[in-house]
C-alpha cells in the first residue's frame, strides 16, 4: 500500500508504536466535523489521504490495541471506548460518524449506542462493510475464511518485515473473531452507504461466501431502515487509495454537505440547547 507500508517500516526501524489512537486529520474545518473508524487492520493512517480534499474538520481512529492478543475483546467495547474518544472533541452531538468495513460494523454499534442515550447522530457513514447473517458467521468460524482474509489484506503490504507483519494478522485474525460474534443494531438514523465501483470483492471473491455479496446494500436492508447509497472508484481495498481518494472525498462532501448546518465553522453545542433525536436503536451485543 505504498505510503503505508513505508509508515510501517519506519515504525519498525525505530521500534516505536507508529499507530495514534485518535488522528487528526484536520483539526480547523467546516461543520459537521467527521470522525472515521479503522477497517479490520486497526490503523487510521490511509484516512490522512482525505485531508488534502476535505474542507471539513475530521479525526481517524486507530485501535491502540494493535498487534496485540489483548483488546477489547468485542465490537460493543470497542464503540464504547471510541466514544469517549470523540467526546474529547465533541462533547455533545449532532455527530456524524463513519466507518471503514469492519470498522463501518463499530460505528454502527457507537451510532446505536450514542442514539439510544438520547443523542443525536446526524449521519452514519458506512464505507463498503457488509452484513453478515448470524448464521451464516457461525458457519465461516468453521472454514478457512478467517485465513484467507489474512492472507488477502497482508499481501497488501508487500514491503513491510515480518515483525510488523505478524502484527497484522494478530490484529486482523483478533477483529474477524469480534466481527463474527457481533450481532448488528437495528438502526433508522440517517446512514449512507459508499460503495465502490468495483465490487467484484463481494461478487466473485472472498465476501462471495455468505449471500449478502450479491445484495446491492451489502445486506445491511436488514438492520437499516433509513439507508441510501452512493457510488466511489476503485474497489473495496483501494476506495481510500491514492488513485482513487480524491473521488471518494468528492462522494463524502456531498454526503455532508446534505448534513443540516453544513458550511459553517464548528462550534461546540451548548448543554442548553441540547437536540434529542428518537431514533430506534437496540444494545450492541455478541451473537
Amino acid at each position: 500500500m505504498g505510503k503505508d507500508s513505508r509508515v510501517i517500516m519506519e515504525a519498525e526501524d525505530a521500534d516505536a508504536d507508529f499507530l495514534i489512537e485518535f488522528l487528526p486529520i484536520k483539526k480547523k474545518g467546516i461543520q459537521p466535523r467527521l470522525f472515521i473508524v479503522h477497517d479490520i487492520t486497526g490503523m487510521a493512517t490511509p484516512f490522512m489521504r482525505l485531508g488534502a480534499y476535505m474542507p471539513n474538520e475530521m479525526y481517524a481512529i486507530g485501535d491502540k490495541h494493535f498487534g496485540s492478543e489483548m483488546g477489547f475483546g468485542s465490537i460493543d467495547a470497542m464503540a464504547e471506548h471510541y466514544i469517549s474518544l470523540i467526546k474529547k472533541v465533541q462533547p455533545e452531538g449532532p455527530y456524524v460518524i463513519g466507518g471503514y468495513s469492519y470498522g463501518g460494523s463499530v460505528a454502527l454499534c457507537m451510532a446505536a449506542k450514542l442514539a439510544k442515550r438520547g443523542e443525536e447522530v446526524a449521519r452514519l457513514i458506512l464505507f463498503d462493510p457488509i452484513f453478515i447473517p448470524s448464521s451464516e458467521r457461525q458457519s465461516l468460524k468453521s472454514t478457512d475464511w478467517t485465513q484467507r482474509s489474512i492472507d488477502r489484506i497482508t499481501s497488501n503490504f508487500p514491503e513491510i518485515g515480518e515483525k510488523w507483519k505478524n502484527k497484522l494478522r494478530t490484529e486482523i485474525r483478533k477483529n474477524l473473531e469480534s466481527m463474527f460474534d457481533y450481532e448488528a443494531d437495528f438502526y433508522d438514523g440517517p446512514t449512507t452507504l459508499v460503495v465502490p465501483k468495483d465490487r467484484s470483492w463481494y461478487r466473485s471473491g472472498a465476501a462471495s461466501d455468505f449471500d449478502t455479496g450479491a445484495d446491492d446494500h451489502n445486506g445491511w436492508d436488514a438492520r437499516i431502515k433509513n439507508l441510501d447509497m452512493k457510488v466511489a472508484a476503485g474497489s473495496h481495498d483501494t476506495m481510500f487509495m491514492p488513485a482513487h481518494v480524491k473521488v471518494l472525498a468528492g462522494v463524502l462532501k456531498e454526503i455532508l454537505a446534505s448534513v443540516p448546518g453544513a458550511g459553517s465553522m464548528h462550534t461546540t453545542s451548548s448543554p442548553k440547547t441540547k437536540k434529542v433525536v428518537k431514533v430506534k436503536a437496540t444494545n450492541c451485543h455478541a451473537a
